[in-house]
């Protein structure tokens, strides 16, 4: 076998061709490491091309560079949902930890041990630990291919286990009964949410469709709602998209009154956008937040939450609005194509199974005729 120039060292248990390199560019000698003397070559040759032309990863930190990786590399020709949910990731569990601001060069597999293990003890859940090592690995792999690391350490970590949270179960969505329904009527009345929650009762406009209303959208004269678009907080870069499905795209009468109430509500609010001049910004949203952007869902919430307590319910939010219009029209007409098509449903049984139930009050009228028939017939 042919001589090197390059020593050999062991590093746990593995044998690697070994080089320290001293440039002008470097306060300290930088040592590096490869399998093959091929691979320790490239690493010298790519090292010496950054250092001659004044580029040094000396102060590079993980932080830094996962997130200059994710944007340039990681995330190229990813669907905006992935972009959204990995950043989202980084920026929760990564950039706020110490190990965000470790030097790069100096990363070791024990540094991220450690960070999984103090997520664990934060609470961090199984499948999100899972998920944030699916991009990580990555990341430390794509640092030794580039030499800004000297080891691979990424297959040598071992998750934690974390502690299953308790899932809260999800409360489902349920219809008002007709009590209740003028009962939030009355207690948002004169509030700045009475023509939202007036709207959605009179409309079954799910969230995101609601809050991606534009006064383009409504024809105050006829009473029509034109549903084409929706709105996900979650996306940052582009909120506005589709509606759910191609049915999900559709025209909702609403009654007279609410027309009225709509039309006293835009007048309100361009007086409060000529108040606020170009501290508003105006982009037509029918239900916008104080300084005309998109309301957080979290605004709607809170004041949900409020309306609950004050009418005696543990809780509410839009789902029952939807459901509560779906209820009321079917109570009315028994007409469930009609009610699938104002909802947007694109498959009947959704509306069938979630949307149709009927009411207390109408079951108790259908108990009382029966009542009526069993005395007559004991006459």
């Amino acid at each position: 076998m042919p001589r090197t120039k390059y020593r050999k060292k062991i590093k746990n248990g593995t044998i690697y061709y070994f080089y320290r390199l001293r440039h002008k560019n470097l306060r300290t000698p930088r040592d590096l490491y490869g399998r093959t003397v091929t691979e320790l070559e490239d690493k010298i040759r790519r090292l010496k091309n950054e250092l001659d032309r004044g580029v040094t990863s000396e102060k590079a930190y993980f932080g830094d560079y996962m997130e200059k990786w994710l944007n340039d590399v990681h995330l190229n020709n990813k669907k905006q949902a992935t972009k959204t949910k990995y950043k989202g990731l980084f920026e929760r569990y990564v950039l706020p930890y110490p190990v965000a601001n470790i030097q790069l060069k100096d990363l070791t597999a024990l540094d991220i041990q450690e960070h999984y293990s103090k997520l664990v003890s934060d609470g961090i859940s199984k499948p999100t630990l899972k998920t944030l090592s699916v991009v990580i690995n990555p990341c430390i792999r794509y640092a030794f291919t580039q030499g800004k690391i000297l080891i691979d350490f990424s297959r040598s970590i071992v998750l934690p286990e974390a502690k299953k949270k308790q899932e809260k179960s999800r409360r489902a969505s349920q219809a008002l009964s007709l009590d209740m329904e003028n009962a939030l009527i009355k207690a948002c009345a004169g509030t700045k949410w009475e023509v939202f929650i007036l709207t959605d009762l009179n409309s079954g406009l799910r969230r995101g469709e609601i809050m991606a209303l534009t006064w383009d959208d409504i024809d105050l004269e006829k009473g029509i709602i034109d549903v084409n678009k929706t709105y996900d907080q979650r996306n940052k870069d582009q909120p506005i998209g589709p509606p759910k499905t191609e049915n999900s795209i559709r025209q909702v009468p609403i009654p007279r009154f609410l027309a009225e109430k709509l039309k006293q509500h835009k007048v309100e609010q361009n007086k409060r956008r000529l108040l606020l001049s170009n501290k508003y910004k105006n982009l037509n949203l029918v239900f916008p937040n104080d300084f005309g952007n998109y309301m957080a869902a979290t605004t709607v919430g809170r004041a949900l939450i409020d309306f609950a307590k004050e009418i005696g319910l543990e809780s509410l939010n839009l789902h029952d609005f939807r459901d509560t219009y779906a209820t009321r029209l079917y109570e009315k007409t028994k007409d469930i194509k009609m009610v699938q098509s104002l909802l947007g449903h694109s498959d009947i049984a959704t509306t069938a199974n979630i949307y149709t139930h009927v009411s207390l009050e109408e079951q108790s009228k259908y108990v009382q005729i029966l009542d009526e028939k069993a005395q007559k017939a004991n006459e």
